[in-house]
């Protein structure tokens, strides 16, 4: 992002993000004839008086700002017209701000909404009507899909914010626990380390003590919590990166296996073009068709993946996986073997 100033006599003050983020919105008010005062500008912008009339005497100073207060109006206008030089923005940086603003729109009817609002007003305090429109006109040339949120969004909103105020404050949280897998429910008392969110579904990263060591668990499996006054430290040999690197997403399992797949060559093209792991090895054969290797702990989330192209991927290895795939496929065969 940049600002196109022009030099007064006194020159051009060094003005931080922040600070210019302000003295946008500032503007904004005075130009709109909202005769803004100390107190209203502290309200809307939550900064003390004192950084608001340091605000304004940039404005005055540092811009050429025309800005005399009205007593009868208790509040600032500018005594002839003026304006700011524009914020201009490269179109890498607009779409960024506009996919920012979709991808967040999932959130709406929850309190995440709350915190989204506020933060692209504050955006949209700072640029030019003009651009805010162009954001919105974006619409007619591009789109995409979010996946929709897993579980009950007002629910998970306060989870979550209860998770990321226990993970700042280092504090245990107990919780009621679904276990999908074995239908069944547990108590647990879980130190939070990292939240997480994939494919639609939100999960935190923890130290169970009831099973006494760094599991996983997703939002929409937590009936009840309280984040409670015990402290946790992290362990020391805890790394986010390696523990999710033997994952194809986020499953995880006790045990690493070497995963090799054979893709027919009408797929190999497209898997070729993805780094579906970041260990992967791919193999290119002289028949077209393509291998993909990979070490994965946990087998469940990728023979999904595998089922999903199906005769169009062979598992060759471990062997486990291999007839977790052919007993779905057998069962497949007996549900349209009659087409």
């Amino acid at each position: 992002m940049s600002l196109v100033l022009k030099k007064n006599k006194r020159g051009v003050s060094n003005v931080g993000r922040q600070s210019l983020a302000r003295i946008y919105a500032i503007h904004r008010w005075i130009a709109a004839g909202r005769y803004p005062n100390v107190a209203f500008i502290a309200e809307r912008l939550e900064v003390s008086a004192r950084t608001v009339e340091r605000d304004i005497q940039i404005l005055r100073d540092f811009f050429g700002a025309p800005i005399v207060y009205d007593s009868w109006h208790r509040g600032y206008r500018y005594d002839k017209t003026f304006s700011l030089p524009p914020i201009q923005l490269t179109e890498g940086e607009l779409l960024t701000l506009y996919l920012g603003q979709r991808l967040l729109s999932q959130f709406g009817g929850t309190p995440f909404s709350r915190i989204v609002q506020g933060a692209l007003a504050k955006l949209k305090a700072m640029l030019p009507e003009k651009l805010m429109v162009d954001l919105d006109l974006l619409d007619k040339d591009i789109s995409f899909a979010v996946a929709a949120l897993r579980g009950d969004a007002e629910k998970l909103a306060v989870l979550y914010a209860d998770l990321c105020r226990a993970i700042q404050d280092n504090c245990s949280v107990q919780i009621t626990y679904y276990t999908a897998s074995r239908d069944a429910v547990t108590e647990r008392l879980i130190d939070p380390y990292h939240l997480r969110f994939y494919q639609g579904a939100w999960y935190v990263i923890a130290y169970c003590h009831y099973r006494r060591e760094v599991r996983l668990f997703a939002l929409d499996r937590i009936r009840q919590w309280q984040v409670t006054e015990r402290k946790f430290e992290v362990a020391a040999d805890f790394s986010l990166e390696a523990y999710l690197q033997n994952s194809l997403g986020i499953e995880r399992g006790p045990q690493v296996y070497e995963v090799i797949i054979r893709f027919h060559r009408d797929q190999a093209r497209w898997i070729k073009e993805r780094q579906w792991h970041p260990g992967q090895v791919m193999e290119e054969l002289p028949d077209g068709s393509l291998v993909l290797k990979m070490h994965l702990s946990g087998l469940q989330e990728v023979k999904r993946w595998v089922l999903g192209f199906g005769g169009r991927a062979e598992v060759l290895a471990p062997p486990e996986l291999r007839r977790e795939v052919g007993r779905e496929a057998k069962e497949l065969a007996g549900l349209y073997g009659h087409i």
